[in-house]
């Protein structure tokens, strides 16, 4: 599955090549929020890295298609507190394909579109014991997305991710009720995107 996942990326990440005459492409960085629904944890309480590349072409005035590789940490976090003790943390950390469909409207941009992305690593601690309870390796998720252009190359993103359809892992209670059959990664993702114009094929 692993090896499936990753010649699915690459072949993502061809197409602008092939099709595409002159493409734009560069990277991101910046914060990503997360919470995993079904724990006992409420909001996004854990913080961490957001990092990738992209590639984007311009279907027609205002239109755009854009691909992305990237690094996403996710997970839950609560810390003690004079009023509860205690403490738990689960870092997630993905290498995630994402598709998206652009629109312009003056100095922003909307963005909407699914990814899909392959957990490399896992680490679950609850006061101060390491669990072991899996998780799916995929991650199917659907992403909406604003943009707000700062410069001609640089624009700044905010974008929440939800997991869909299937849960990264089955709650520890084993109850399920109407479409949530499990546990869900939930992101809010803050990123600076800055962007190489006019790579030619």
């Amino acid at each position: 599955m692993k090896r499936l996942f990753f010649y699915f990326i690459l072949s993502l990440l061809t197409i602008p090549i092939v099709y595409g005459q002159e493409f734009n492409a560069g990277f991101i960085a910046g914060l990503s929020t997360s919470e995993i629904s079904g724990d006992f944890v409420t909001g996004p309480s854990k913080a961490g890295l957001y990092l990738g590349l992209f590639t984007n072409l311009y279907v027609s005035e205002g239109s755009s298609l854009q691909l992305e590789l990237d690094y996403v940490q996710k997970g839950s976090r609560e810390n003690p507190d004079s009023v509860n003790l205690r403490s738990y943390i689960l870092r997630l950390h993905y290498v995630e394909v994402h598709c998206y469909y652009k629109y312009d409207i003056k100095e922003f941009t909307l963005e909407a579109g699914p990814s899909l992305g392959y957990l490399i690593h896992s680490y679950e601690e609850a006061d101060g014991w390491i669990l072991e309870q899996p998780f799916n390796p995929l991650d199917f998720s659907l992403n909406i997305g604003l943009y707000y252009r700062i410069s001609e190359k640089l624009q700044f993103n905010v974008r929440y991710s939800n997991t869909m359809f299937f849960p990264v892992r089955d709650s520890s209670s084993g109850d399920t009720y109407f479409l949530r059959k499990g546990q869900y990664n939930e992101v809010l993702s803050f990123t600076f995107h800055y962007t190489f114009r006019n790579i030619k094929k």
